[in-house]
Parts: C-alpha cells; structure tokens; sequence
C-alpha cells in the first residue's frame, strides 16, 4: 500500500464506527465460510468425506506428490486435522503414503487409483456447485470477478506471484 493510500485509509477510520456488514474481511470471511458450507453439504452427504479429506483431495489433485506439511500450510489447517484426512483417505484406499528412503520422517502423499477416480467425481460436483454459483451473476462479471480478487490479494501481499 503506498504511503498516500495509507494516510487516507488511516483517515478513512477515525472516530468512525465499524460498519461490519459493509466490512470487507468480514464479508469475504462469512462469504467464504457459507460457499464452503454449501459446497461441504454436497460432497458429505454423497462421498462421505470431510471438509478436510476434500482439502486434501483436491491439493492431491494439482500435484502428482505432496507432503502434509505443503498440504497444511496451503489450506490453513492445523497438522492434527490433515494427518487425520490423510489416515482416513489412506485407511479407505483414496490415499498412498510414500516414505523417503534418505530421511524415513518424509513422507509424500500421491492419490491412489481409486482416489484419482474420486478426485474426478469432486471435481465435477464442485466445477457444477460454481456454475450455479457463477450463474447468478450478470453476464460476463466472472473474468471481472476474479480480476478483483487478483488485486485484493496483490494489495495484501505485494509480493504474491502476479503482483506488480
């Protein structure tokens, strides 16, 4: 943030009370806790996975191998609540463990035929839960959509990928 853009936000806030339905963090977190909670609701009640199970599904899916430690640190959850997914998705053949001989505490994570085939099956649900979702809003504001998120993130973290 610059430093003009800094003193106007610092204005921007004094004496003034806290709007929070018009609070951007507090939108952005109710939004996003009710998009997972519908999305949640769909892969439950059919797949009978978790919300951390689907995290780790899906991060399985955008690499070929991972460790948990990549795994928590990219979907913020704790490391208790991901190894737990992962002994689950393991224990019903979705998930392989596969230890590095160098150093036996290294374990990567690879999806299992069954579990490639699952991650599919997530995946068309979720792509279908974003088209309704996406179909509500005007023509076209999708690509805008996302343009806004690219900038709200580049304002956050200057030094994301992407941000200039």
């Amino acid at each position: 943030m610059s430093e003009s853009s800094s003193m106007k936000a610092q204005q921007a806030g004094e004496g003034a009370t806290l709007a929070l339905d018009a609070f951007l963090p507090y939108r952005a977190a109710r939004l996003a806790t009710a998009l997972s909670r519908a999305l949640a609701a769909q892969y439950e009640q059919r797949y009978d996975i978790s919300v951390a199970e689907w995290r780790v599904l899906v991060h399985l899916t955008q690499q070929t191998e991972i460790s948990v430690r990549d795994i928590f640190t990219r979907v913020d959850m704790d490391r208790a609540r991901v190894t737990r997914a992962v002994q689950r998705l393991a224990g019903r053949g979705y998930v392989s463990k596969l230890v590095n001989q160098d150093d036996r505490r290294l374990v990567k994570l690879a999806l299992t035929t069954s579990g490639t085939a699952l991650a599919s099956e997530l995946s068309a649900l979720a792509a279908g839960f974003e088209a309704e979702i996406m179909a509500a809003l005007p023509d076209g504001s999708r690509d805008q959509l996302m343009a806004q998120f690219d900038l709200i993130e580049a304002a956050i973290d200057p030094s994301r990928p992407g941000s200039e």
